[in-house]
């Protein structure tokens, strides 16, 4: 019993702690209720299609209508308004841990639209763009300097 407490990966979101590494939802769902109870003011962007995966020419008027008013390939999941910056923040899952207990590569990295995003709200002094790898990841830059 004590080396299966050993070897069993625990990953963490807000000291809840899960067996399998949380999806990038539940990540996104524990950062929404943090940022509520914090009193930020934050909203999420919705920058996916899911028709897709039901009728593709369903999708694709749907994602052309969405282009024309505005929508940005690469728009990161939340926008958040602290009191000195506005972060765009993209959200990944935490990375894995390995067998060694280190952490591993991400299993989903950022796009390369999502970084090229980031890299020009960057250019903006009022504002800041990340990629946060978690919800724990997320807090920690929102309480840290930019």
């Amino acid at each position: 019993l004590l080396n299966w407490k050993i070897s069993c990966k625990m990953y963490k979101i807000l000291n809840k702690t899960y067996t399998k590494l949380p999806t990038e939802d539940m990540e996104q769902e524990e950062l929404v209720k943090w940022l509520i109870k914090n009193n930020y003011f934050f909203f999420a962007t919705k920058n996916e299609n899911n028709q897709s995966f039901n009728n593709r020419l369903v999708a694709i008027k749907i994602e052309a209508k969405a282009k024309a008013r505005g929508k940005i390939k690469g728009t990161p999941d939340l926008c958040i308004f602290t009191d000195n910056k506005i972060v765009f923040m993209e959200l990944k899952r935490q990375k894995p841990i390995l067998k060694s207990g280190k952490l591993g590569k991400p299993t989903n990295d950022a796009t390369k639209e999502q970084l090229e995003f980031l890299a020009k709200v960057n250019d903006y002094k009022y504002a800041y763009a990340c990629v946060a790898w978690g919800c724990d990841d997320a807090v920690r830059i929102l309480k840290g300097s930019f």
